[in-house]
């Protein structure tokens, strides 16, 4: 069965997996799961810095 729902770039996997590990670990403390506007940002970039080191280690060198 095929999802009728596409990850719009390969970075949104990742921001999913990050938000899900930022949830996961407020539980585990027994604090109130939630996520705010800065704590989104910064998953958001360092979420983008973990995506462009994956394609520079993993893309052909010299192709832009």
């Amino acid at each position: 069965m095929k999802s009728r729902f596409k990850t719009k770039s390969p970075v949104d996997s990742i921001i999913i997996d990050m938000i899900l590990d930022h949830y996961n670990m407020q539980s585990m403390r027994k604090k109130k799961e939630t996520l705010s506007g800065e704590s989104f940002q910064m998953i958001c970039d360092e979420a983008r810095e973990i995506y462009l080191q994956q394609i520079m280690i993993s893309e052909t060198p010299g192709v832009a």
